[in-house]
């Protein structure tokens, strides 16, 4: 008997195997595949807050109550009329002096008619009350100035438009505004 071994039958003569970098690069697709998915589910998973308005500024302080001036800051005011209507300044004066503002003078100025109402405030600490002067006036703006204008750290200058707008009060004989007492702090 004679035998015959036939050796590598089972194989073929021709390779179709796949190159390694091929697999390598669908190994690495796969990772990056399955690591994007990991972190979006993670993301989906951690807990949301809820969402901010945006702020655009931070909002500006407002004291337009006596009351809420702080003992010991002076805040006194001097108001004078630009807008060429005739006592406006000791009208003016005396409703800020009847509402507890700290009024020590009212008067007309010398610098001609003016159209928009400033209050003028000579130290940065006095802005929110210049600018709750100027909202409980309803006219004008509060501006810091470069110095002292008149007496008081504060002088109100009213312009043309605040005729008719801005509260007033029948002055004391002689446009004397009556002052009321200095308030305190609650």
């Amino acid at each position: 008997m004679s035998r015959t071994q036939r050796v590598g039958a089972h194989r073929s003569s021709a390779s179709r195997r796949t190159p390694r970098w091929v697999i390598l690069l669908c190994a690495l697709a796969a990772t990056i595949v399955l690591i994007a998915i990991g972190l979006f589910l993670l993301d989906r998973l951690r807990p949301q807050s809820a969402p901010s308005a945006p702020v655009a500024s931070e909002a500006a302080e407002v004291v337009s109550d006596p009351g809420q001036v702080a003992p010991g800051v002076d805040a006194s005011i001097t108001v004078l009329d630009q807008s060429g209507e005739h006592e406006l300044a000791a009208g003016v004066g005396q409703a800020l002096s009847n509402a507890g503002w700290n009024v020590l003078a009212t008067g007309g100025s010398t610098g001609g008619d003016v159209e928009r109402t400033v209050v003028w405030y000579d130290d940065e600490s006095l802005a929110p009350i210049a600018r709750g002067l100027a909202q409980g006036l309803g006219v004008g703006e509060a501006r810091l100035s470069d110095g002292r204008i008149t007496g008081t750290p504060i002088t109100i200058v009213l312009g043309a438009d605040a005729v008719g707008t801005a509260p007033s009060a029948e002055p004391q004989e002689g446009g004397a505004v009556t002052h009321s007492p200095t308030p305190t702090a609650p």
